[in-house]
């Protein structure tokens, strides 16, 4: 039975190597991002071919809210071809392990692949099969957000994604330099601690939480991220005095770089330091060989929307990619449909 044996050094990291190098992975599904994920627990199912080799597999989080029955998600996954149903129909099958040792109600996939109404309908003859997409009504229901905006490099240079930018921001661009902004990028791998960068970028973050009165993850979060991710970038932009005024962190990870957490401060905003910020943050992933620059969700297209407005002076206003959405396998329907209620509260 194919499940991952993680007290196998040898079999992780041929699994991690599967999951990283396939055409079709993605952050979450990398057995790194249970590491950042620690009150959940973490299983790992794959198939292999007539030689042995891994050709598909799927990284599953779980979590029991009432200490008994768990919601057990495969963030991103499966890591396949997309339109390989009998491939997924397998992974799920080499799950049920897992579903009964953890006493799942629900496995949920919602993997990084374009809307498609032939697949929906190919999705949704998997047995006990419930797919959310285009009808669900909130937005913010989904565990993931079905709408990312993306900058897709296409083999331009950095200055060629420059210039195709309108006049106004490429202004801005340049502006930020000649207003006498820098911009470190900190790799953890390189570094024999990162207890002060972090502590910089974390101040921010509770500053800017306070200054809209969200919530924020603590410390130990981030900590637990840039160990797990050692090639992450960890942004911080300066005046010339030396006064940190945005931090970010981004996640290199198969073609693309995840710009996943960002704050900024409320002084000197006139400088717009996050500009300068994430065009340093793309400048490098241009050099690394990156394919794509994934600014995360968006809720709506609407230029009336701050966050759609905001991600598309970067991406372009068609710059979104709309995913195919979330495909339950339900194993108790009442508890699901509960489960689903507290979601859309």
């Amino acid at each position: 039975m194919p499940v991952l044996d993680k007290s196998d050094a040898v079999a992780v990291a041929k699994f991690s190597e599967f999951v990283a190098s396939h055409p079709h992975t993605s952050l979450m599904q990398s057995p790194s991002w249970a590491k950042v994920k620690q009150n959940w627990n973490s299983d790992y199912v794959y198939l292999e071919d007539e030689n042995g080799e891994i050709r598909a597999s799927l990284s599953i989080l779980s979590i029991s809210n009432d200490g008994e029955h768990a919601f057990i998600y495969a963030p991103r996954g499966p890591v396949c071809e997309p339109g390989d149903i009998d491939t997924v129909k397998k992974l799920i099958a080499e799950a049920e392990p897992i579903v009964s040792d953890r006493n799942a109600f629900l496995l949920r996939m919602d993997p990084e692949v374009p809307y498609s109404p032939e697949l929906i309908s190919e999705y949704g003859k998997l047995p006990n099969s419930v797919i959310r997409s285009r009808d669900v009504e909130n937005p913010h229901s989904f565990s993931n957000p079905r709408l990312n905006m993306i900058l897709e490099f296409n083999g331009r240079t950095y200055d060629e994604i420059v210039a195709s930018y309108k006049r106004k921001f490429r202004y801005q661009i340049r502006r930020t330099v000649t207003d006498g902004l820098s911009t470190q990028i900190i790799r953890p791998r390189d570094q024999d601690s990162i207890e002060k960068p972090l502590k910089i970028f974390y101040t921010l973050t509770e500053e800017m939480a306070d200054r809209h009165s969200i919530s924020h993850r603590p410390i130990e979060y981030f900590e637990n991220l840039l160990a797990a991710f050692p090639d992450s970038y960890l942004l911080l932009t300066e005046d010339n005095t030396g006064d940190v005024l945005s931090a970010a962190i981004a996640i290199p990870f198969g073609k693309k770089v995840s710009y996943l957490y960002a704050a900024s401060a409320n002084r000197k905003a006139k400088l717009q330091p996050s500009v300068q910020m994430i065009m340093e943050a793309i400048k490098l992933s241009i050099a690394e060989g990156r394919e794509e620059f994934d600014f995360g969700g968006v809720f709506e297209l609407d230029l009336e929307d701050g966050l759609y407005r905001y991600k598309s002076k970067y991406c372009g206003m068609d710059g979104y990619r709309e995913l195919l959405g979330e495909i339950d396998i339900v194993y108790d329907k009442d508890l699901y449909e509960d489960f689903l209620n507290k979601q859309n509260s």
